[in-house]
């Protein structure tokens, strides 16, 4: 079974966000990156990183995960970064 772009991005999205949270010293409950289903609309993909007990999402395109097949960058990389700011403090 071959992975499509949309779905390579996913993993390699949270590879980079659990190496983000390894780097600032956060220990993460869960890292989930799931599309489809009842809670997130037709090409979005959601990101949830849950710290603490607390559940922090952030919600992205299809084209910003596709971006991602080969490594997170652009502005795709700057949300994550905001995210994991936001569960530093």
């Amino acid at each position: 079974m071959t992975l499509t772009s949309f779905e390579i991005g996913k993993l390699k999205i949270v590879g980079h966000v659990r190496e983000e949270l390894d780097r600032a010293g956060i220990a993460a409950q869960s890292i989930r990156c799931v599309s489809g289903g009842i809670e997130t609309l037709p090409g979005i993909a959601r990101l949830t990183i849950i710290v603490n007990g607390t559940p922090e999402t952030l919600d992205l395109r299809a084209h910003e995960v596709e971006d991602c097949e080969s490594i997170v960058v652009g502005e795709t990389w700057y949300k994550i970064a905001a995210l994991i700011g936001r569960l530093a403090r």
